[in-house]
């Protein structure tokens, strides 16, 4: 992405978080694949940045290289603009970089978004991983209950990424003060459905690879290959997606 559309997305951000009487915003970074995982970097930042990573005390506490980390960036702070702006470039083109605008302490944000980033699964847990950009927001649109997608919204005023074609999107949430959250969130339980179409989201990624079509943007292209995964998958088709003819 350009860098003035790097700045752009950034005075979005300020703009909104300005509006809501908010001088911070929390990032929400997906480490995995990075090569310098950020927590080093971060102790180092003066003043000092409240950060959580979101694998500490789950089944995935000993990769905490690999953990999502969730930060709180006050724009009035020189050193934390600078970050900002540096994580905003360097992930620039990638879909590991989330906004997330909440007048939630962070405290008790990191505790809702840890446990929006486990599912229980029959006896099993697993990771959502919702801070992927190209899953985020099909999980809306194809995965989550109701419920479940108000675990999201509920705590935040905007959810903010960038598509595959590097357009800013923001997701308005439904945050409202009066509206009491719990201050140990549960863990969603997901059902085969959920599954099946959480793996679609996946199929449908790695079958844009394989399926190039020319003259649309990344977005449309996605969309198509989900389009023929879900029938694939609603046919108990079991062969090579790129041979489907639904």
């Amino acid at each position: 992405m350009k860098k003035d559309n790097n700045t752009a997305w950034l005075q979005q951000a300020e703009s909104l978080c300005a509006s809501a009487g908010l001088d911070y915003i929390d990032v929400v970074v997906d480490q995995a694949g990075t090569e310098q995982p950020l927590q080093a970097a971060l102790r180092q930042l003066s003043p000092g940045v409240r950060w959580f990573a979101l694998f500490d005390n789950t089944p995935e506490g000993g990769t905490p290289e690999y953990s999502p980390l969730v930060m709180r960036l006050h724009f009035p702070v020189n050193s934390h603009r600078r970050w900002l702006e540096q994580l905003v470039q360097y992930f620039a083109g990638t879909p590991r970089l989330t906004l997330l605008i909440s007048p939630l302490t962070f405290d008790l944000l990191s505790r809702h978004l840890q446990a929006l980033s486990q599912v229980c699964w029959e006896q099993q847990t697993g990771l959502l991983r919702f801070y992927d950009n190209r899953i985020f927001p099909h999980l809306f649109s194809h995965v989550l209950t109701p419920e479940q997608q108000a675990a999201f919204t509920d705590i935040a005023l905007f959810w903010g990424w960038r598509d595959r074609d590097g357009e800013p999107v923001w997701k308005t949430g439904t945050y409202h003060p009066e509206r009491p959250l719990t201050d140990k969130p549960e863990i969603s339980h997901v059902d085969d459905a959920q599954v099946e179409r959480m793996g679609c989201i996946s199929d449908a990624e790695a079958l844009m690879k394989e399926k190039s079509v020319p003259g649309i943007s990344r977005e449309e292209h996605f969309a198509r290959c989900l389009a023929i995964v879900m029938q694939a998958s609603e046919a108990g088709y079991v062969g090579n997606l790129r041979d489907f003819k639904g």
